[in-house]
């Protein structure tokens, strides 16, 4: 039986009378690889009718959370779009695609949690800034440690270099492929449903008040859309503790690691040497570079040439990539590795455009 799992995580914060309290969320969608190409169908004609509705001018059709909420929820900060949106999605994607929605939520009954060089952190520091750095793979994690002997391809959201943790290890171990995906929410579309799914869940829970368990959200969460037969909801308590507190001091898992090739590698322009990358991120232009990840089944990377650690010249060298200009500098940086013999693609954004239809 091939599967395909799609992870992401985000947290979600309760504000009452006896203080915060915050939860590591996360949702990891399951598939049959059979499956795959009928779910991609009704995944793609779903985005395509949305950005026709909204009269979206833009080549992509993997979205996030963010970009359907930023569509969706104007000025008066009204949620009723959102949820019809969304509660269609699960009706007309997640549900026929045959799609299994694991909801995963972390909370401990604990104080304080022991790391790997003895000393010991807050439950809520360990919660806010241990973990969410490299939560987004524990929902995976969560699934495949109930699939037996399963062995499937698991795609997870960009997550930190962090320590290692049983969890990961065993991600390592019995995945078939393992694949961290930067701007995975909005290139590949198993990690976007995960993402959309999450959102609209924790959306759901905080506008309904609904309580935080089990039972409560098998309950609750069949009521906006999710089949009961395709729902399962997990909590990841102090059980697992020993499975997901880190087992090392250094940060030796580098998800760099696991992103997948090609490389598509941007270059900067290097005329706002603070901000540029936020520009660029944020530009018309950059929706045709995040299309192509999509169509190439690649990565995207931020040119750095220097050698050594944080370059990338080195792996330039190893394993080539696609170098995407967007200025006249980019353009005679990337035809001048080309010549040196690096086996890179350059790319203009010029013709990414015309490409997508720009």
């Amino acid at each position: 039986m091939g599967l395909l799992i799609g992870s992401d995580e985000g947290d979600i914060k309760f504000v009452g009378r006896r203080g915060t309290f915050i939860a590591r969320i996360g949702v990891a969608v399951t598939i049959r690889k059979s499956s795959y190409g009928s779910f991609l169908d009704l995944y793609r004609e779903f985005f395509e009718d949305f950005k026709e509705d909204l009269n979206l001018k833009t080549p992509r059709w993997i979205f996030s959370s963010s970009d359907v909420r930023g569509f969706l929820i104007g000025g008066d900060n009204d949620p009723t779009e959102y949820f019809l949106r969304m509660n269609e999605f699960v009706e007309k994607v997640v549900v026929p695609g045959g799609v299994i929605t694991n909801f995963i939520f972390a909370s401990f009954g604990v104080k304080k949690i022991s790391m790997p060089d003895g000393s010991q952190v807050g439950v809520m520091n360990f919660i806010k800034k241990k973990l969410g750095s490299y939560f987004s793979y524990i929902p995976a994690w969560v699934v495949l440690s109930r699939l037996g002997r399963s062995h499937p391809v698991v795609y997870i959201d960009n997550f930190n270099p962090s320590p290692r943790t049983l969890a990961w290890e065993k991600l390592c171990r019995d995945s078939k492929k393992l694949v961290v995906i930067p701007n995975g929410d909005k290139v590949n579309p198993l990690i976007s449903t995960a993402d959309l799914v999450l959102r609209y869940i924790k959306e759901s829970i905080l506008l309904s008040k609904w309580r935080l368990d089990v039972p409560s959200l098998l309950q609750n969460l069949s009521s906006i859309g999710f089949a009961p037969d395709l729902l399962k909801v997990y909590h990841v308590g102090s059980r697992s503790l020993s499975k997901i507190v880190p087992v090392s001091t250094e940060n030796d898992v580098l998800p760099q690691s696991w992103y997948p090739i090609p490389m598509i590698y941007v270059i900067r322009e290097g005329l706002l040497p603070e901000n540029e990358q936020r520009l660029i991120e944020k530009s018309p232009a950059f929706e045709y570079i995040l299309r192509h990840a999509s169509e190439v089944g690649g990565s995207i990377k931020f040119l750095a040439l220097q050698s050594g650690a944080g370059g990338d010249v080195d792996e330039l060298r190893r394993n080539g990539g696609i170098l995407v200009s967007l200025g006249p500098y980019g353009h005679g940086t990337g035809e001048y590795l080309a010549s040196l013999g690096f086996p890179v693609t350059h790319l203009t954004i010029s013709e990414l455009i015309s490409k997508y239809g720009g």
